[in-house]
């Protein structure tokens, strides 16, 4: 099954870009890899070869069939931020004796290709303007089929491919639905796919709103939300929550003073009812999971939820050593996992917090690299926010907003390569656009503009020709 899609893949793409150009066939391949199952994969040495993997590399070398009609725009110092995670757990992993050319290409795959990709699609306003209508709609083929398989408690793609559904999917039904995971392996997984998929989605409704696309994506975001909320996982519905408050927070003046009110009354009555909460927390999970184990002696109550506070006093020893570069990649049977108690190694074997297990396999180094990514994308975009056309604007505020959410709900998930690849690809789309905002000679207010009404529309001149 691999191989005939790899193999029809690399045909489709290669065909595309020969008649049309590079930047069609990636958008091609990217909705290939969108729609196949993150767990078909090959299996070369310690990496696992998928279909995403297959496209990324696809995306490259169509760049050679057509070379002039792929002249990027220009470069930024946030392109090397991917490549530094990169090098940095290439190296961490040779130090520790764990090396192979396989080990290096799933790095690849995870780090840089999807970043990669995002910078091959996008390089100018136009790019992103082609590109939502498709990103859109295979959102909303994942959403359908989430809230399809919730409802029905049955997972059509799993049946028909053979393959055996995660525990949490097939077992760990919450309010009496299951929990979607549709092609992605893990509820968690691919609810947090579809809520950065957001952006799109929003971002086609917004222009059909105005008259530009059919009325029926007005539904759109009702589906999008049914489709998130059907994984019954917290982090996804997060995500989508943070991408719909940072659209309102930067279109709407008047919500910021109140909004960071909120945060600042809610952190404060988590912080007071913690012990409440996680107890509720607790409510909805499965009771044969909740149990009492030790920890240096000490005993403490496990669940699911605290699991993820746990993780800190299980890894107590490994954090106090990791030094500069870390202990290797996760999944080349790294030295920290060897300092765990013992009776703590199975139950403990997810590290379920990103910047913990990307500190214990890269280290300090590995570590301000991925910070600084969020962190300098965020800045770019505050400087180059003035030179952003309308529509631009909106989906870039919503990109950002994705990105910037998800950076806090991997705090409660590590980072697999399920939906890596969608946050790294929404990541690199943001880049690509500043840097073709950097370049634009259109000159506008520096500070938040209203949502685009039809009067303003007449009247614009500054959107001319940029508009979807």
């Amino acid at each position: 099954m691999f191989h005939f899609i790899a193999l029809s893949v690399a045909v489709l793409m290669l065909f595309v870009a020969r008649f049309y150009s590079p930047r069609h066939a990636a958008r091609a391949g990217w909705a290939v890899a969108f729609l196949v199952p993150t767990w078909l994969a090959l299996e070369v040495g310690a990496a696992d070869i998928t279909v995403r993997c297959v496209v990324a590399l696809m995306a490259v070398a169509v760049v050679v069939v057509k070379p002039r009609q792929f002249a990027f725009v220009g470069f930024s110092w946030i392109d090397l931020l991917p490549l530094v995670i990169v090098v940095t757990a290439a190296i961490s992993t040779t130090l520790n004796d764990h090396f192979s050319p396989t080990v290096i290409l799933n790095l690849l795959a995870q780090w840089l290709f999807p970043y990669m990709l995002a910078r091959l699609i996008l390089i100018h306003d136009q790019d992103a303007i082609d590109f939502v209508p498709l990103a859109a709609t295979l959102a909303l083929i994942l959403a359908g089929a989430m809230i399809v398989e919730s409802v029905a408690d049955y997972n059509v793609f799993n049946t028909l491919l053979g393959h055996e559904g995660s525990s949490q999917g097939d077992f760990g039904h919450r309010l009496g639905l299951k929990r979607a995971e549709a092609w992605f392996g893990h509820p968690i997984y691919g609810g947090l796919v579809l809520a950065l998929a957001a952006p799109w989605v929003f971002t086609q409704t917004y222009q059909s709103y105005w008259g530009r696309g059919s009325k029926l994506w007005l539904i759109a975001p009702v589906i999008l939300t049914m489709g998130t909320v059907a994984t019954l996982s917290r982090g996804p519905c997060m995500v989508l929550a943070g991408v719909m408050f940072g659209l309102a927070w930067y279109y709407f003046p008047p919500i910021r003073l109140f909004s960071l009110f909120a945060c600042v009354l809610v952190i404060a009555i988590s912080i007071v009812m913690l012990p409440t909460m996680l107890k509720m927390a607790d409510a909805i999970e499965a009771q044969d999971g909740i149990q009492k184990i030790k920890i240096d002696g000490e005993t403490y109550t496990y669940s699911g939820t605290r699991h993820r506070y746990l993780l800190f006093a299980v890894y107590k020893k490994p954090l106090s050593q990791v030094g500069w570069i870390g202990y290797g990649n996760w999944g080349t049977l790294p030295q920290h996992e060897a300092m765990l108690e013992p009776h703590l190694r199975g139950l403990f074997l997810s590290v379920d917090n990103h910047y913990l297990l990307h500190y214990l396999n890269t280290g300090v180094i590995g570590s301000i690299a991925f910070l600084l990514l969020p962190i300098g994308i965020f800045a770019a975009f505050l400087r180059q926010r003035a030179k952003l056309t309308q529509p631009t604007e909106f989906l870039m505020v919503a990109l950002l907003s994705s990105v910037l959410a998800t950076t806090l709900v991997i705090i409660t998930v590590w980072m697999s390569e399920s939906y890596s690849f969608a946050f790294l690809f929404n990541a690199g789309c943001i880049v690509g656009l500043l840097i073709s905002a950097r370049r634009s000679p259109s000159i506008v207010a520096r500070k938040a503009r209203r949502l685009q009404t039809g009067q303003s529309r007449a009247i614009s001149t500054t959107n001319q020709g940029t508009t979807f």
